[in-house]
């Protein structure tokens, strides 16, 4: 009897297995064109989570849906016998929270940024998919791919802000003589309509990046001496995006300049630039001034956000 149920077990494999002279294997197909060739489904893990863990040998497809922050933390590589180079790991963000991938140790992530990160950070709604390189050291991972399900990037991704200061008025020191220009960085007392990830100061009026990427910037305000003693007409003003205000040189990215404007003069700047995680975008101005020694600017608004890596 155990003869006959042997029997009828390899009968069975050797018709839905095949194997071809160059090697390849087939499943329900006798003639299978790769080293393995499938006619018909495939199925790997499916596994839900809703709180920081490890990637193990036995995971394929993570889910995280979980309410709070948390990380997935890839296996170590192994060197020699065990080396898993072409094992793929897909994670979608199924919660509200963000969902950090992070490797072991001090490996890296290759993210086409020209240096390896630790972690790649996966919004709510978005899916990854990594490769190990097989490698034992540096970029040990590369992300395949980041991608939003509904193709909309995410605001923890972009950081748009809209900051506005349309009814308080701002007085700077006015530039005197042919001496060098005074600028005078525009803060917001009026508050911010949005700020995602809190990476706008109103009250400095900087915009810091929390990471690497093209960021743009747009900004607008009012030279308004009505309210100052005298009324001084404006010999001219300018309108600036800078880049590092707090450092030296000032990096002026970009400017409006006016000339003989009288009491009143509205302007606008834009741009698109690079920052590097930690670097700041801020609007300022310079004016002189018939008499006296300030200025003031109102009707003022600064907005923007990230547009890529």
């Amino acid at each position: 009897m155990k003869k006959t149920f042997c029997l009828t077990l390899l009968a069975g494999l050797s018709s839905i297995m095949n194997y071809s002279q160059t090697h390849n294997v087939g499943i329900d197909t006798s003639a299978p064109g790769s080293k393995l060739t499938v006619n018909g489904s495939f199925a790997a893990t499916y596994k839900t989570v809703t709180s920081s863990s490890l990637v193990d040998a036995n995971d394929y497809y993570i889910a995280y849906n979980g309410n709070s922050n948390g990380t997935l933390t890839l296996p170590a590589a192994i060197a020699g016998e065990g080396n898993f180079i072409g094992r793929t790991y897909h994670f979608k963000n199924t919660g509200s929270a963000v969902l950090t991938i992070a490797t072991n140790g001090a490996e890296l992530i290759d993210n086409q940024s020209g240096s390896g990160v630790p972690n790649i950070s996966v919004p709510p709604g978005y899916y990854a998919f990594f490769i190990s390189k097989g490698t034992t050291t540096g970029t040990t991972w590369e992300l395949i791919l980041l991608s939003s399900s509904n193709g909309v990037p995410a605001a923890a991704t972009t950081y748009p802000f809209s900051a506005i200061s349309t009814t308080t008025r701002q007085s700077l020191p006015a530039t005197i003589g042919a001496g060098p220009y005074v600028t005078g960085e525009i803060n917001y007392a009026q508050g911010a309509v949005i700020n995602a990830g809190g990476a706008f100061n109103t009250g400095s009026g900087r915009f810091t990046a929390p990471d690497n990427g093209y960021y743009m910037f747009y900004g607008s305000t009012q030279f308004d001496n009505g309210a100052v003693s005298g009324n001084p007409t404006f010999a001219w003003n300018v309108l600036y995006l800078i880049k590092n205000y707090s450092t030296t040189p000032n990096n002026i990215l970009v400017q409006s300049h006016h000339i003989n404007s009288g009491p009143l003069s509205s302007t606008n700047v834009s741009c698109i630039t690079y920052l590097n995680a930690g670097e700041t975008v801020s609007m300022a101005s310079a004016a002189a001034v018939s008499s006296g020694t300030v200025y003031q600017v109102v009707v003022s608004t600064l907005y923007g956000h990230k547009i890529a890596n």
